[in-house]
């Protein structure tokens, strides 16, 4: 699954996702600021999320939370089966963040000793 099989753009209450090629751009429906990216991979009956990064400048107003429930709207709009996500493990915020987003982590190391999530959308 790409950026392109996705039902973008998504719109939800303060930001909305939009497809930017390979990656997906989040911009604040206030003043049409780009205010960061998700960086996804499909891979056979799941998607695997790279990377979601806000720019440092708009962090701690809630993009990443809204842009996760919106990324989450879409793999199930897409009938996705599966979400796969992970938190490097020298940031503990991020392993909390994708707790919260409603991912539980999966046995094993992930990318550079980081930690494995996943979420079941069927």
């Amino acid at each position: 699954m790409r950026v392109d099989d996705l039902p973008l753009p998504i719109i939800g209450e303060r930001f909305r996702l939009e497809n930017r090629g390979d990656e997906m751009t989040i911009v604040r429906l206030a003043d049409g600021a780009e205010v960061g990216r998700i960086r996804i991979e499909g891979t056979e009956g799941a998607v695997l999320v790279r990377s979601l990064c806000i720019d440092e400048p708009h962090r701690s107003y809630g993009a990443g939370s809204e842009a996760a429930r919106l990324f989450n709207q879409v793999c199930e709009a897409a009938k996705v089966p599966l979400v796969r996500t992970w938190a490097p493990r020298d940031l503990g915020l991020s392993v909390y963040f994708w707790i919260r987003m409603g991912y539980s982590p999966v046995p094993g190391e992930g990318p550079e000793g980081g930690i494995w999530f996943e979420r079941r959308l069927e």
